[in-house]
């Protein structure tokens, strides 16, 4: 193992084989206490050496005492940064408002799922398409009101999200007889008014 050599100041009478060090003369005739560093890397069992803030103290004053200085090694004494009690902070009780990853809203009679929400877009046909999709929500409008009477509204939730590759899909209206009979009203109405 290489080591460098330090001199550090001291007021003790000066060793005569710390006069020089590796061929030099320390200037001024300062009075030095020789000490070793290790210059080269410590080795794996060195460098992963767990020890305690004790242990570490202890091992430090052996080293000096092996080293035959005579000195003690001293140090500052371990205080607590304050004697007071913990006091945990105190803060207001909050609300914490989460939002949901769906939205309500009121039923839609004229809704295009395919082009609205899923993005569908069938090039010059689409006109055509949404016109045609928008006539038959028209002329359907009283079946759709009265099928879903009970329902006030409606939710995105279990639906794909906007943007999601959805395939096209034909979304047929469910059966109601409510729905039958309110359509069939209409019609017999608008005969009646237009003979």
């Amino acid at each position: 193992m290489r080591t460098l050599l330090f001199h550090k100041p001291s007021g003790g009478p000066r060793p005569p084989e710390a006069q020089q060090v590796q061929g030099t003369r320390p200037p001024g005739g300062v009075d030095i206490d020789e000490f070793q560093a290790q210059i080269e890397p410590p080795d794996f069992a060195r460098l992963i050496r767990l020890e305690s803030e004790d242990a570490l103290r202890e091992r430090m004053r052996q080293e000096k005492r092996d080293r035959g200085t005579g000195e003690r090694s001293v140090f500052p004494e371990d205080r607590p940064i304050t004697e007071d009690r913990f006091a945990s902070r105190k803060f207001p009780n909050q609300k914490l408002v989460a939002e949901p990853n769906y939205v309500c809203y009121r039923r839609l009679f004229f809704e295009e799922k395919n082009a609205e929400r899923y993005g569908w877009d069938v090039g010059g046909l689409q006109p055509f398409l949404s016109a045609g999709a928008f006539f038959s929500d028209f002329v359907t409008l009283p079946y759709h009101m009265a099928s879903g009477s009970g329902r006030c509204c409606e939710t995105g939730a279990g639906e794909c999200l906007p943007g999601d590759p959805v395939p096209y899909l034909l979304y047929p209206p469910g059966l109601s007889a409510k729905g039958a009979l309110a359509e069939a009203g209409a019609i017999l109405g608008l005969v009646a008014i237009f003979p």
